[in-house]
């Protein structure tokens, strides 16, 4: 019965804030997620009550593709997919590294932040997860687009979280995808890294101003 309870929140909260379709099940609770404001991810959720001013470190897990099973994006040349995973956990890595030391283990002041590319839907009755580092050749250049890895961009949300690396409590959570209006093309994989470090920039920066007391 919580199971289903949950799901249907997750389309309820869907239906009313985001596109269509409801989310892929990577975060636990979609009933939290309030439109964000200018500038912030789409849709987001923040702990009124976090500390944020006693975390000063940053255990980055890697960074994951959530699909409604294995074929659902057959179309999309493994590789791309493979290519976004990887080239998202960069550009926030390298970002998160600018003001945050990387830790690989929990402890006091460590944040713990999970990130995901997704195009599934938690109903689905299969969800595969393609990790960047399971092998496969990821797609190399910054040439054109294939046809079809640009639709994925088009529909695809990037979903994430952020907890407390010892004791879990969930001090943030956002959904984000891509905006038409004044967004910068992404006809090529130079834009889409372009776009996906001015991404890491803005919610880096956020992250920032919050740790060091700004609001």
């Amino acid at each position: 019965m919580l199971a289903v309870t949950l799901l249907f929140l997750a389309a309820c909260v869907s239906r009313r804030l985001g596109p269509s379709g409801d989310f892929s099940g990577f975060l636990d609770d979609y009933s939290l997620l309030r439109r964000g404001g200018p500038n912030d991810v789409a849709l987001v959720y923040r702990d009124p009550e976090a500390p944020w001013t006693a975390y000063d470190k940053v255990l980055f897990e890697p960074v994951t593709l959530w699909r409604s099973g294995r074929h659902s994006l057959d179309a999309v040349p493994e590789g791309d997919l493979l290519r976004l995973v990887t080239d998202l956990e960069a550009a926030v890595r390298r970002r998160l590294g600018a003001g945050f030391p990387l830790v690989e283990e929990p402890g006091a002041g460590v944040m713990r932040i999970r990130l995901a590319i997704t195009e599934a839907r938690a109903s689905d009755p299969v969800l595969d997860v393609l990790r960047a580092r399971g092998g496969g050749e990821v797609t190399r250049g910054e040439g054109p687009l294939d046809p079809e890895t640009h639709r994925f961009l088009e529909s695809a949300r990037i979903e994430g979280e952020i907890r407390d690396a010892r004791t879990d409590r969930l001090l943030a959570a956002g959904v984000d995808w891509r905006r038409r209006e004044g967004a910068l093309p992404v006809d090529s994989w130079a834009e889409v890294d372009r776009a996906l470090d001015l991404w890491a920039e803005r919610v880096c920066a956020r992250l920032e101003a919050r740790t060091r007391g700004a609001r």
